[in-house]
Parts: structure tokens; C-alpha cells; sequence
């Protein structure tokens, strides 16, 4: 019966120091990117071996003119992108003809946006090269989701997708999207720190992606 008493004391202290134990500060949460993936269930990505990615990410503004994210921050978060890609067992090529996948970057500098099924693709009538035909095919329907695709895209949020190129083309078929990655999170005064904010983001992106390999 003591024994009991004891254990019953101990289980009531926790509860007790469970219970006052304060809310987490939420200001904190903010301090990393927040980073949701999603992905076609019905591919098999083990079928792909070569992959394609521009050498810049492209800027999304309310400038009428496209701009593109060049300078060795931009460099080394593309970076990330192929060491991920390359550690799954894909093999950049140069040219994107020669590609099985093509990953486009896109950073909203100063815009909200958002897509769902009626805009398959989110910058619309936005400036810029991410359309279907600068991978090369003639994917006349534009691009293709195969889930739901509904965001809002804020101030400093990247995102990420992976599209098929070896999908066949013609005026009435769309270029797929087979895995999309959004980040978004804190803006600080460094640039620096923006980037190495990107680049834990791009990495947990692959993280939560198991499935993405060959």
C-alpha cells in the first residue's frame, strides 16, 4: 500500500510540473523556415537518372520585368539542391534536353500569390522563364498537378518543383509536376542569414521526401 502511495505521489508531482509547464513561445517558431512538401503518389521516382536545374532562381515582383537571383548566395542554395539530388543517386546534366527532370526555383520577394487547379501554375502572368515551353517540349495544355494545389504565398517564401521531361508532349498534353517544395519563414536584415535560412529549408525539404530517389 505504501508503494502504491509513493507511485501515485510521483505520477501527481509530474502531472503537476507537466500541467504548469508554460505555452512555447510561438515568436520562436519563426526563427526557421516552415517547409511543406507534396508529391504525385502514383510515380515511381526510382524510374528517372538525370536531372536539369538553371543556374539562377528566378525573382517574383511586382517588377513588370523578370529579374533572376545570380550572386553566391543564390549560387550556393541551388547548390543544395544538387548535392540532395545527387546523394539520391540523379546525375546533373548541362543540357536540359538531355534530362530526365527538370527542378525550378522561384523566390517571392514581394508578392502574394496564390494557385489552385483553375491557375495550374502559381505566377501567373508574372515575367519570368518558368513556363512549360523553356524545358524545351511543347506541352501545349501547360502544367499538370496531380494533387490539390492551393497555397498562399508570402513575402520571402521559395518554392520548388519537380517537373517530368520526359512526359509526352503535344498541343493537348501538360508538362507534370511530380513533387513541389514551399518554404517560407523569417526575413531577417542579413542576406546571409536568409540563405542559410534557405539552405537548412532545401535540406529538410528532402528530408520530409523519402520517396525521392533513385
Amino acid at each position: 500500500m505504501k508503494k502504491m502511495i509513493s507511485v501515485l505521489s510521483v505520477l501527481f508531482v509530474l502531472f503537476l510540473s507537466t500541467s504548469c509547464q508554460k505555452d512555447p513561445d510561438m515568436s520562436k517558431l519563426d526563427d526557421n523556415f516552415m517547409v511543406y512538401t507534396d508529391y504525385d503518389k502514383k510515380e515511381n521516382f526510382s524510374e528517372f537518372s538525370t536531372y536539369y536545374i538553371p543556374d539562377s532562381i528566378l525573382l517574383i515582383s511586382d517588377s513588370k520585368e523578370a529579374k533572376y537571383w545570380k550572386d553566391d548566395n543564390a549560387l550556393n542554395i541551388i547548390d543544395t539542391y544538387v548535392k540532395n539530388m545527387d546523394e539520391r543517386g540523379y546525375t546533373r546534366v548541362e543540357e536540359k534536353e538531355d534530362a530526365d527532370l527538370g527542378i525550378q526555383v522561384s523566390y517571392v520577394e514581394d508578392s502574394y500569390y496564390f494557385t489552385g487547379y483553375s491557375n495550374p501554375y502559381w505566377w501567373w502572368d508574372y515575367p519570368g522563364y518558368w513556363y512549360p515551353g523553356y524545358w524545351g517540349g511543347y506541352w501545349g495544355g501547360g502544367w499538370y498537378y496531380p494533387y490539390s494545389v492551393v497555397y498562399s504565398y508570402n513575402v520571402g517564401s521559395m518554392l520548388a518543383e519537380l517537373v517530368n521531361l520526359s512526359a509526352p508532349t503535344g498541343q493537348k498534353e501538360k508538362l507534370p509536376v511530380l513533387w513541389s517544395a514551399y518554404m517560407t519563414g523569417l526575413l531577417s536584415g542579413s542576406n546571409r542569414f536568409n540563405a542559410q535560412l534557405a539552405i537548412t529549408a532545401v535540406n529538410q525539404a528532402y528530408v520530409q521526401s523519402p520517396y525521392l530517389k533513385k
